[in-house]
């Protein structure tokens, strides 16, 4: 009988090891994720700015749409059809918030500013 209880509580200890382990890791994959999120933003949001003479509300809500969308690709995990449909979402709110003028330049910028989520 002691003998099981000693092999069970190796068994609970191992498991509560192994979590704490895993755990562990999780989280600071997941840190580096949003740090590497925020960083793109940061870029995102500065090439619209400077491209597109952004108004800091318009820069504003850029970050806010693309915070929005990298979040919403988390949730994706790999689906690419849904990832084409969340950035058209994130490019319809973000088209609406600029000018005619903007909107030509952004076509024109569309695209390679997109790829910047790439790397």
């Amino acid at each position: 009988m002691k003998l099981t209880n000693r092999i069970s509580s190796v068994k609970i200890l191992s498991l509560a090891i192994m979590i704490l382990l895993s755990s562990s890791i999780v989280i600071p994959a997941k840190s580096f994720l949003q740090v590497n999120n925020d960083a793109k933003i940061n870029e995102m949001t500065t090439k619209l700015v400077k491209k597109l003479l952004l108004t800091k509300n318009q820069e504003k809500e850029v970050k806010n749409i693309l915070t929005e969308y990298f979040k919403g690709l988390e949730n994706l995990s790999g689906n690419g059809a849904m990832e084409e449909k969340v950035r058209k979402i994130a490019d319809a709110k973000i088209e609406k918030l600029m000018d005619d003028k903007q909107k030509m330049k952004f076509d024109i910028i569309h695209d390679d500013w997109w790829a910047l989520t790439k790397h």
